[in-house]
């Protein structure tokens, strides 16, 4: 007897996996930030109490944790390349609050944030993006994969599934157009602007989420207030990442 399968039936059963994958990176994100305001309130508390001596306070509250911290949070999102280069910065200017350094260790700062980049880079360069599992075979032009160093260039996709990808911009950029895509479920779009600038140019229906982390520098969604009141919440596409010393943008204007 032959089976047939349903194909109506394994869309919904994809459906109900993403919304509970979804749900549940959620819902970890929310407790791992529960974890973090617990933590800050609870030195922050034995601190006024001294309790805390000053020597482990300069440690545990201070900036360069803080980088630290978010870092593992962009880590526990699966956002890989800001959490670490976070993780990065902030353990090199956690080294002299532990360890008596010499003076000129500072001067080796941008040396090693260009090793660190470098590492996170090699270590990802053959790292296929994460998208959603499907039974056929991906289309290359369902995934985005940009890179621009010390240049950029302008392209368009064309696309019935995307499914997201990466782009990265290091003294460079690039002028991105998705008008012609339409995403699937859980798409997500990694961005790693580094001394330069993206443009993302995507239909006033997509629902945007940035998750980018910016360190002197930004990411912002400029299709205004009008549009983003419009969208249709079932084309999901989140962008994570980082911005440091560099930008970009959403907008919906080629």
């Amino acid at each position: 007897m032959n089976i047939v399968n349903d194909p109506n039936e394994s869309n919904f059963s994809e459906k109900v996996y993403h919304d509970k994958r979804r749900r549940h990176n959620g819902s970890d994100s929310r407790v791992f930030l529960g974890i973090i305001f617990v933590a800050i309130g609870g030195l922050l508390i034995l601190r006024n109490l001294d309790i805390l001596s000053w020597d482990l306070s300069h440690i545990l509250i201070s900036w360069p944790m803080l980088l630290i911290v978010i870092g593992l949070f962009n880590l526990s999102r699966k956002s890989s390349t800001a959490g670490l280069i976070l993780i990065g910065i902030g353990t090199y200017f956690m080294l002299p609050r532990l360890f008596n350094v010499p003076d000129d260790f500072f001067h080796n700062f941008w040396p090693l944030i260009l090793v660190i980049i470098g590492i996170v880079f090699i270590f990802q360069w053959n790292r296929k993006p994460s998208l959603p599992s499907y039974g056929s075979s991906v289309d290359k032009n369902d995934i985005l994969d940009e890179t621009a160093i010390f240049g950029g260039r302008n392209m368009s996709l064309v696309s019935e599934q995307f499914k997201g990808g990466k782009v990265t911009a290091i003294f460079g950029g690039s002028k991105i157009n998705l008008l012609y895509c339409k995403p699937v479920e859980g798409c997500v779009i990694d961005v790693a602007t580094i001394f330069g600038g993206t443009k993302i140019i995507v239909p006033e229906g997509w629902n945007v989420k940035s998750e980018v982390v910016s360190i002197f520098g930004g990411f912002e969604d400029k299709r205004g207030n009008s549009v983003i009141s419009r969208v249709d919440q079932s084309k999901i596409v989140v962008i994570k990442g980082v911005a440091i010393f560099g930008g970009g943008e959403i907008t919906s204007m080629p």
